[in-house]
């Protein structure tokens, strides 16, 4: 589920600050990853496939200078041992991005490699107090029924002891006239209209995202700062 750059601009410059740690779990692109170094922050990516790992890294760096180049780090690493291949940022991001498909998720090892119980407490345990999660998913069909994930979400991240802060639609495309101009997507996502079933049967096309925002209180009683709300157009 790619990010908009806009999206991760939006999130980098709301949620961190100059010099902080921005994790990207799984990314489908570069832009998280990219706009956190033009942003001046240090940067840690896991990553399935090698060849995604290249174009990320090559992107992140590209036209930066050798002290830049150190605040990057792409990592590639099986689905279920993503967590493990980030246990020595624990406890020092501003911001994790990670996302939930409708995909099975695999069974993962957490952070310190104890079996997974609540599938929110790695990506929390990777957060700095004060810090930010981002997660990005969206509607589900499950056995052809529409499944909303957002309260599931909301739970798991409350266990993990999470404060739910924000949830936003993040708009894939213009709008226009109070209508979603799909034609007008990015290549990326235009393209999923060829994933058929069938050549008589169309591929559903997903115009937005929800982005869920949490937060990992502070030690102490202080209130937390909100974070970027409204609709987001690319």
């Amino acid at each position: 589920m790619p990010i908009t750059g806009r999206l991760a601009r939006q999130l980098i410059t709301t949620c961190s600050r100059a010099g902080d740690l921005v994790v990207d779990v799984h990314p489908a692109n570069h832009m998280v990853v990219a706009n956190a170094v033009v942003f001046g922050r240090r940067v840690s990516a896991v990553v399935v496939d090698p060849a995604v790992a290249g174009v990320i890294w090559t992107r992140a760096i590209s036209g930066r200078d050798i002290a830049d180049r150190h605040k990057v780090e792409v990592r590639v690493a099986r689905a279920e041992a993503a967590y493990m291949a980030l246990a020595h940022r624990r406890g020092e991001a501003a911001l994790v991005v990670i996302r939930r498909t409708c995909e099975a998720e695999p069974t993962t090892t957490s952070i310190d490699g104890s079996p997974r119980e609540n599938p929110m407490a790695e990506p929390a345990a990777l957060l700095a107090p004060g810090g930010h999660l981002v997660v990005v998913t969206g509607l589900h069909l499950i056995e052809g029924r529409p499944h909303d994930p957002v309260p599931g979400l909301i739970r798991e991240a409350k266990r993990a002891g999470l404060v739910y802060l924000q949830h936003i639609v993040a708009v894939h495309g213009p709008i226009r006239r109070s209508q979603i101009v799909l034609s007008l997507l990015p290549a990326h996502i235009a393209a999923e209209r060829t994933r058929a079933v069938s050549p008589l049967v169309p591929t559903a096309l997903r115009a937005h995202a929800d982005v869920l925002i949490f937060t990992k209180p502070l030690t102490s009683p202080v209130s937390v700062g909100s974070c970027p709300g409204g609709e987001e157009h690319s």
